[in-house]
């Protein structure tokens, strides 16, 4: 039986929005047409109970309006890019700031808040289709995109697969906040990181550099601890941002490989995020909104989630010495990463 499609209301100017049910196993997940977003991702406990180990809202319009890109597929281009430009083979492109004068999550119209065309593959996967016109939020070329949902016996798997006929720059992600233990505050969750450096930044949340040792502080999760041990600390560049938010550089090694542990210290819930990117960027809901159109009817509080972003360093267009982030005809940009639990 194939998975069913049923209406989840429309988006604020009234395009109907539509979710999807996916099911494998004891795995269940929701999944809006409405930038391709988990909306909800039940697994077991330790007991065997389903816990929904995603924060959600309960209608789209609760996406669109709180600005915190909750399950969301973000792009073309994750995360900030200073003074909304870029820069491909000479030109320069004005893209759509949303964040003072910079481009966050690829700007106002981004693929978050795009209607996706879903395709059913089977009970538990399902092809997410978007095709992005030339200019918008200012970027080069029209992108195809078809984003791959899959629940396996272990977690989700999410695949990314575009396109484009110009050059242009494409970086993707899923913003989704995880809370382990199904609510309340997330910073008792453990968690450990593949990754001995992090990427700093400045009071505009623009990188000052690539990398800087995370020994010796706050970003150092080689060895695992609870999220909450030093977020509190005087440390400035957990103080710049009100939390984490930063990339954590995740050390070499070749294709998915596994990135970031996070473990519920109530549920006994493991996380595994496995990755073919560079980078995790920690998020820790330092601004979720008090909203109360939550799935739960209980408003989310500063701190109840933790994001683990897959993708390029923030800013990487404007560092064209940090690698190619740049999509050309003829090339196909494929990019994995996997929700794996125990």
């Amino acid at each position: 039986m194939l998975t069913p499609i049923v209406p989840f209301g429309t988006a604020r100017d009234g395009r109907p929005v539509e979710k999807v049910l996916l099911r494998r196993g004891r795995l269940e997940a929701e999944v809006m047409t409405l930038g391709a977003t988990v909306l909800s991702l039940r697994v077991p406990d330790s007991s065997g109970r389903p816990v929904d180990v995603v924060l959600g809202w309960n209608c789209p319009a609760a996406y669109e309006e709180n600005g915190g890109y909750l399950g969301m597929l973000v792009g073309r281009y994750a995360n900030r890019i200073a003074g909304a430009r870029c820069v491909i083979d000479g030109a320069e492109f004005a893209l759509t700031p949303n964040e003072g004068t910079k481009q966050l999550h690829g700007g106002p119209a981004g693929f978050s808040f795009q209607i996706f065309r879903p395709e059913i593959i089977d009970e538990g996967a399902v092809i997410f289709h978007y095709t992005a016109p030339d200019g918008e939020n200012g970027f080069p070329g029209a992108l195809r995109l078809d984003a791959t949902y899959t629940l396996t016996e272990e977690g989700l798997s999410i695949r990314y697969r575009a396109e484009t006929d110009r050059p242009t720059l494409c970086n993707l992600t899923n913003h989704s906040y995880f809370n382990l233990n199904g609510g309340g505050t997330a910073l008792g969750h453990l968690l450990w990181a593949d990754a001995d450096s992090y990427t700093p930044v400045d009071a505009d949340s623009i990188p000052t550099a690539l990398s800087a040792p995370a020994a010796g502080t706050p970003f150092d999760f080689t060895a695992e601890k609870p999220i909450g041990r030093d977020i509190g600390s005087d440390c400035e560049q957990i103080r710049l941002t009100g939390g984490y938010d930063h990339n954590l550089v995740l050390r070499l090694r070749p294709g998915l490989r596994l990135a970031a542990r996070l473990t519920g210290e109530k549920s006994g819930i493991v996380m595994e995020t496995w990755t073919d990117q560079p980078g995790v960027q920690l998020y820790t809901a330092n601004f979720l909104s008090d909203d109360p159109r939550t799935r739960t009817g209980v408003p989310y509080a500063k701190r109840d989630g933790v994001c683990l972003e897959t993708q390029l360093p923030p800013d990487s267009p404007n560092h064209p010495e940090w690698g190619d982030c740049i999509l050309r005809p003829g090339q196909i940009y494929e990019r994995t990463t996997e929700y794996r639990f125990r």
